[in-house]
């Protein structure tokens, strides 16, 4: 009987030991994982403060458009400088004179300056320039269609891709017209070999592809 009781307290004993080590175990389980995770909190960076007036984005302001003016008149002197006139293909720029008398063609290419048919370059309509085949327009035969021609005036360079050529009588005035789309036509005398006044003239066109301001 007593070695019954003794059995029975040492289970309970044993029992109540058992318990009381579990909850340590458990207890201390849980005290190990709180500072980890205080200390994973700690570890974290900071996320950068946000500024408080952010600017806006700079709107790029375009630039204005600038065109020639086609209303603009000039007062030229016969004879006076005013512009030039390039052609790549023969690599050859000339000198550009006011009027097509001999003061102005001795000098080098003249702009015809009828107010009634032509115009100056920057009105876009129909310029005329002519030249003399034996001192200027000796390798004018060279230039194709397609090629380009240049005429430097007023501050613009204005493009023309030659588009017609032709051969007509030295009394031909029909060259010399009004004309409504943008068109350069250049003229000499023809053939260009001729010794002495030549009977025919030769012409060359072209319309305006491009301009811009230099």
């Amino acid at each position: 009987m007593l070695a019954m009781r003794v059995f029975l307290y040492t289970l309970i004993i044993s029992g109540l030991a058992l318990a009381g080590w579990s909850g340590y175990d458990w207890m201390q389980s849980t005290q190990t994982v709180e500072p980890m995770e205080a200390e994973s909190e700690e570890t974290q960076l900071p996320e950068p403060p946000k500024p408080e007036n952010e600017p806006e984005p700079v709107k790029e302001e375009k630039e204005e458009e600038v065109e020639p003016d086609p209303e603009e008149s000039f007062d030229f002197d016969e004879g006076e400088e005013i512009a030039a006139l390039e052609i790549p293909t023969i690599d050859s720029r000339f000198e550009v004179f006011w009027g097509t008398d001999d003061e102005a063609l001795d000098q080098g290419v003249g702009m015809y300056d009828s107010d009634e048919w032509t115009e100056t370059p920057n009105v876009q309509k129909h310029t005329v320039l002519s030249g003399h085949r034996d001192t200027v327009f000796t390798e004018m035969g060279d230039v194709e269609e397609g090629d380009i021609m240049r005429v430097e005036f007023d501050g613009w360079v204005y493009e023309y891709e030659v588009d017609d050529s032709w051969i007509t009588d030295a009394e031909d005035r029909t060259v010399i017209v009004e004309k409504e789309d943008p068109t350069l036509t250049v003229t000499t005398c023809y053939p260009f070999d001729y010794i002495g006044a030549a009977p025919d003239r030769y012409i060359m066109q072209g319309e305006l592809v491009d301009y811009y301001e230099v």
